[in-house]
């Protein structure tokens, strides 16, 4: 026997061995391969995309509103036949989670956060405390930071059943796309749950809350009248309270000093017979306050950059943009004023106080001596700047 034959073993014994090995090595990499075998088909899971608040007799009240996933993706250029159906959900308890659990236990699909858009308070939730609502829902994995918030009076379950027109998805809406509705007209400017956690307790800072309500005037289907989503005015609250409601015509100088409008329609003249329309584009606004003996006083610069859509034969250019600076300034100035008569401040002012003169904010108990009065707005310059007149002949 040569010295080849006895270095290779050629036994059945070592053989099985090899191939036991062999096996467990592939059998070790299945168990270690990543899979989805916990994964569920989009049409079998529950997406909330809208969350509602409500309180009534010691318990809290929530609301959902589920679409259907076929009714939000879309193919492009494609609309459905039919309405797009909302599932709506109810649960109560005696704190938020509780209620929401509710939710939980009726629900025949799993339940995902990850698309809520909007959250509604109503005016019964915001009397109670407002920041553990908040911190509560910011414990809900999903729920994001970037979702629209609204408070409102009207049933929330009236809000989610509102019909779209054309049969559009509801994310097409007012309701979870502001920013892009609203960009033909506002005079509220939208709110996000980032910056309202951010002012909740701001020395000296406002949350105005936008005031969601149902139009039931303007739209028809078929001469049957359609409601339609609309913001009547705001919630105010400082110090993480709810203080008062104002509703849009007493709160009309917010769209020139929220620095978020995207686009105003005024007129100037007598409001049933105006000389002249103008459109507004995003009007920026601008606070400087200084201490006059002891005495906070606050100057407002507001510019802003305007089209003529209409006018009369005799008005001329010079008289549009006195007029337009003249409105303007009523707004802003009557919208302070009913701020006042609520002991509220509209404008945040003194978080532009607290924010310069810190040392003096301390002092006066930190901010709490402090009260504003008529005097304390200072000035109001208004700079209008007509861009543009269309086929509209200026100072003929």
């Amino acid at each position: 026997m040569s010295v080849f034959d006895h270095a290779v073993d050629k036994s059945p014994c070592r053989h099985g061995i090899n191939k036991l090995s062999l096996l467990i090595s592939v059998l070790c990499l299945f168990l270690i391969l990543s899979g989805c075998w916990d994964s569920k088909n989009v049409q079998d899971l529950n997406y909330v995309t809208a969350f509602g608040i409500d309180y009534d007799k010691g318990k809290y009240i929530v609301y959902t509103n589920s679409l259907e996933f076929t009714n939000v993706a879309k193919q492009e250029g494609t609309r459905s036949p039919s309405k797009a159906p909302t599932w709506i959900g109810r649960g109560e308890g005696y704190t938020l989670d509780s209620a929401v659990n509710d939710i939980y236990a009726a629900s025949t699909l799993q339940i995902i956060w990850d698309h809520t858009t909007v959250i509604i308070f109503s005016e019964r939730a915001l009397q109670k405390d407002v920041n553990k609502m908040v911190d509560s829902l910011l414990r809900f994995s999903g729920i994001r930071y970037t979702a629209w918030v609204y408070g409102t009076k009207t049933p929330i379950a009236d809000l989610f059943a509102v019909t779209i027109p054309f049969n559009l998805s509801p994310i097409a809406s007012m309701l979870y796309s502001p920013d892009d509705v609203l960009k033909q007209q506002t005079n509220i400017p939208p709110l996000q749950l980032m910056k309202m956690v951010s002012q909740l307790n701001e020395p000296g800072s406002t949350v105005l809350l936008p005031s969601l309500s149902l139009n039931n005037e303007e739209w028809t289907k078929d001469k049957k009248i359609i409601s339609q989503h609309e913001l009547n005015g705001v919630f105010i609250l400082q110090k993480g309270k709810y203080k008062n409601w104002m509703k849009q015509e007493q709160a009309l100088g917010l769209r020139w000093m929220s620095n978020q409008i995207q686009k105003v329609h005024i007129g100037i003249g007598h409001p049933a017979t105006p000389e002249a329309i103008l459109t507004i584009k995003k009007p920026k606004a601008s606070i400087k306050v200084s201490l006059q003996d002891e005495v906070p006083k606050f100057n407002l610069v507001i510019n802003v950059h305007s089209s003529v859509e209409e006018i009369t034969d005799n008005t001329t250019k010079e008289y549009i943009v006195a007029a337009a600076k003249e409105k303007i300034k009523n707004d802003i100035q009557q919208t302070f004023q009913q701020g006042l008569n609520r002991k509220l401040d509209i404008y945040s002012l003194q978080n532009h106080l607290y924010r310069k003169y810190i040392s003096f904010w301390q002092k006066n108990n930190n901010g709490s001596s402090l009260q504003l009065t008529p005097n304390s707005l200072e000035r109001i310059d208004v700079n209008v700047q007509i861009e543009d007149s269309g086929m509209n002949r200026l100072n003929r």
